[in-house]
Formats: C-alpha cells, sequence, structure tokens
C-alpha cells in the first residue's frame, strides 16, 4: 500500500499557463454592410468581447473585412469599450488611407495586442472614417461569413 503526503498546497492559477492560448472568441452576429459618410471615425458596428480570465493577459484582435470608398480613402481603427483607440491616430488609425476610389472591393486585414489589464468583458469595435464620399464595410452580398467580416479575440496568458 501506498502513502500520499502533501505539507501544504499551494495555489499556482496561471502560472503554468504563460503563453498559452487560454481562449479565442469570434463575432458571430451578422451585422449589415456599414455604409455612411464620414469624416470622424465612427463606430461600424463590427466588434467582438471578451473577459479575460487573468488580468495580466494580452489580448490579440484579428479582422479581416472587405472595403470600399466611393470618392476618396477609407481609414480603420479598432477601439476597446468605444472610447479608447488601440492605433492612437485620431487621423490615419491602423491602416492609413486604402481603398482610393476604385471599382473594385479591396480586403483589408489588421492584427493588434492589447493590454487591457482586466478581467471584465472588454468590447473592440472596428471604427472607419473616409476623407470624402462613402466608406463602406462588409461585402454587397453578404456570401462571406459574415458579410466578408471576420473579427476574433485571442486571450494569452502571460
Amino acid at each position: 500500500m501506498s502513502t500520499l503526503r502533501v505539507d501544504t498546497i499551494a495555489n499556482t492559477a496561471g502560472v503554468d499557463n504563460q503563453g498559452k492560448i487560454i481562449q479565442v472568441v469570434n463575432s458571430t452576429a451578422a451585422v449589415p454592410r456599414y455604409q455612411a459618410t464620414v469624416t470622424a471615425f465612427t463606430n461600424t458596428g463590427f466588434s467582438v468581447s471578451i473577459t479575460p480570465k487573468f488580468a495580466n493577459s494580452k489580448i490579440k484582435i484579428d479582422f479581416s473585412a472587405t472595403v470600399y470608398a466611393t470618392a476618396h480613402y477609407v481609414y480603420l481603427d479598432i477601439y476597446r469599450d468605444a472610447t479608447t483607440s488601440l492605433s492612437g491616430d485620431a487621423t490615419n488609425g491602423f491602416t492609413g488611407p486604402i481603398a482610393y476610389y476604385t471599382s473594385y472591393w479591396q480586403n483589408s486585414t489588421l492584427l493588434i495586442v492589447d493590454s487591457p489589464n482586466t478581467t471584465s468583458a472588454v468590447t473592440y469595435n472596428i471604427y472607419a472614417r473616409t476623407a470624402s464620399g462613402n466608406v463602406n464595410v462588409g461585402s454587397q452580398t453578404g456570401t462571406v461569413y459574415p458579410n466578408a467580416v471576420y473579427l476574433s479575440a485571442t486571450e494569452i496568458a502571460q
């Protein structure tokens, strides 16, 4: 017969998780294509929410969408909780000017790592603007998941 003896049990929650993916959340809501004439960054309605398990986790946000401009450039940015621009650039956002007045939809992809320092729910919103004319985010037909927009948040333990 074997005997197991333990002097103490130490809580090591999170210690052995460093660098590991804790969770992945993707946007599954079908959001209509965003179309507007806006020269200041405006919420497109595309968002993803995640509740980090650890306060010191990094959150990697992946975004891919088709974009189109009717007159001038499209600029894209990601905001945390609809208040904090992750690019910190109120003029260019993350992408700078893309999709200059063409008759083709163009793909735009963003990847950013954030440190929200919380275990409360965090929402990441896609913001867009144009120099003039209409900015369009998401496809005309909606045949690609969802409406040619993919948005996900991945928690990585530190």
